[in-house]
């Protein structure tokens, strides 16, 4: 018999803030320092690289961009197995997986080893990201979405500030090789993924396991309840749903039909022109400095400055989404970040060049906080981690093609056109969102 109950997304969307919230989200936003401090990393690495292995700039972008191809396997895949087999153990499995794969890179006797070990990395954190957006974006209220997700993107330059930390104080004493082993070790985080987090009480009534996800969300209101010592809202909408008629199995398919293919083609050319800027000159940075008369302690100290600086944009950005909604917010970052590349492309001095360094970073991690909360909620809870997946994945190609590309364009026509390559992409993106973009805010399903 079908019985009256609230679904969970209305469930979810009527909760407060409260450390309980907060536990989980911080433990899953570790995926993203970690990401963070191993796309950081490699930036660092590259001029060792060099050395080491006796490779120029063509060689070297192929290096920063390869882990991209592993990427673009591990969140295609991720995001189709963690819609069928759900959220929390694939998180915890691919922190697993990198942090091994970390190891393979600390070994590599030769350049072959090397390009196999960051594949593997590659694969690891792509197969993280798609499931973790999923989860943050059905264990949070709509309300606080903007709030759990710029305290996540505020790990992003975090993490490739201390990835640039670490290289320039540890590299020094144990090489890049010991960096690289200490860089793996935070992937046990992955055992407290799988004691902390709960699996999405969405996805579980997605399935039609209904008595386990009221289980997770009733546990998640009492706690609530409890620590903030007030009772809850009533829901305010009711949905007939039962094991039977709440279940959808989608499939990949389902992104292309009538409804979702508008979403689907916009983050079919936002992710890879966003990645294809961000991730090229991200892979670059130390060694544009280096082309720009720095020694390579000094680009590696000036880089993982303006990269800490980049968080300071993310409250503004918050406010942003909240107000004038997450589609013109995307819009903005896209068209302030691609004026900041400009100028910075153009710096002629250390202090203009700091200045507009500076603001890029502001921007562009601004744009990537809209980009990561924007993404999951074009999508229905029954294809949410593979739509991200999907969209993680075709924007590797960009993270591939951009630090190749970038190091083509520096080879033959010096720094400056770097960034103008950059800027392309930047507005290239900001249209796309503006025609084919929709607004999310406060959306609940």
């Amino acid at each position: 018999m079908s019985t009256q109950r609230a679904a969970i997304p209305y469930r979810i969307d009527r909760l407060p803030a409260s450390r309980y919230l907060s536990k989980i989200s911080v433990v899953l936003l570790l995926a993203y320092l970690f990401e963070a401090i191993d796309n950081g990393a490699v930036g660092y690495f590259l001029p060792f690289f060099a050395k080491e292995f006796a490779l120029n700039a063509t060689q070297l972008g192929y290096v920063g961009a390869i882990s991209n191809v592993g990427v673009m396997i591990g969140a295609i895949s991720s995001g189709i197995l963690a819609d069928r087999l759900g959220r929390k153990k694939l998180i915890a499995f691919s922190m697993f997986f990198w942090g091994f794969s970390g190891l393979v890179l600390a070994w590599s006797p030769n350049i072959y080893v090397l390009l196999i070990g960051r594949i593997l990395i590659g694969i690891g954190v792509g197969a993280e990201v798609p499931p973790v957006l999923a989860l943050l974006n059905e264990l949070l209220p709509s309300k606080l979405r903007s709030l759990y997700f710029s305290i996540c993107l505020a790990f992003f330059p975090l993490g490739a500030c201390i990835a640039g930390l670490l290289s320039f104080f540890l590299v020094p004493t144990i090489g890049w090789r010991g960096v690289a082993i200490v860089e793996a070790i935070p992937a046990l985080a992955g055992l407290l993924v799988l004691k902390v987090v709960p699996e999405s009480p969405s996805w579980l009534e997605s399935k039609g396991r209904i008595d386990e996800a009221d289980a997770i969300i009733t546990k998640v209101e009492q706690e609530t309840e409890k620590q903030t010592g007030k009772p809850l809202p009533e829901v305010k909408i009711l949905e007939h749903v039962t094991s039977l008629s709440f279940v959808k199995q989608g499939t990949f398919k389902d992104l292309f039909k009538k409804e979702h293919i508008k979403s689907t083609l916009m983050v079919t050319i936002w992710w890879p022109t966003a990645l294809a800027a961000i991730y090229g000159l991200m892979t670059w940075f130390s060694t544009l400095l280096i082309g720009k008369g720095f020694t390579v302690s000094k680009s590696i100290g000036y880089v993982s400055l303006m990269y800490a600086a980049g968080v300071i944009g993310i409250p503004f950005v918050r406010y942003a989404v909240e107000k004038i909604g997450r589609k013109w917010t995307a819009i903005m970052g896209g068209i302030l970040t691609a004026i900041a590349a400009y100028f910075y492309g153009g710096a002629a001095t250390v202090t203009t060049l700091f200045i507009f360094g500076i603001l890029y970073n502001v921007f562009s991690n601004g744009s990537a906080m809209v980009n990561n909360l924007y993404t999951p909620e074009l999508f229905p809870t029954y294809i949410r981690a593979s739509g991200t997946g999907y969209a993680s994945s075709v924007g590797r190609i960009g993270a591939i093609a951009g630090p190749i590309i970038i190091g083509y364009i520096m080879q033959a026509y010096g720094v400056p056109a770097v960034f103008y390559f950059a800027v392309a992409m930047f507005v290239t993106y900001t249209i796309a969102i503006a025609l084919l973009g929709h607004e999310t805010k406060g959306l609940v399903h």
